[in-house]
């Protein structure tokens, strides 16, 4: 379990399957429209430029997220 005295830029962070995404991006609707902040891809696609995903994500969901 994470240390929930750290603060984290988003409360949760959706990983998923690409035949899924119109399932996460519902849930990412439905969990923003009660306040929580989410980490989906498709709203970060400028940062995720040029990067290398594997490490990008890892560090987002690791060190960003409380939940994943």
């Amino acid at each position: 379990m994470k240390n929930s005295t750290k603060s984290y830029k988003y409360d949760v962070g959706l990983s998923f399957a690409g035949r899924n995404r119109a399932t996460a991006k519902k849930l990412r609707s439905i969990l923003r429209s009660k306040g929580i902040s989410v980490f989906y891809d498709e709203d970060e696609q400028a940062k995720l430029w040029g990067k290398n995903l594997y490490q990008y994500f890892q560090e987002v969901y690791q060190h960003r997220c409380l939940y994943y």
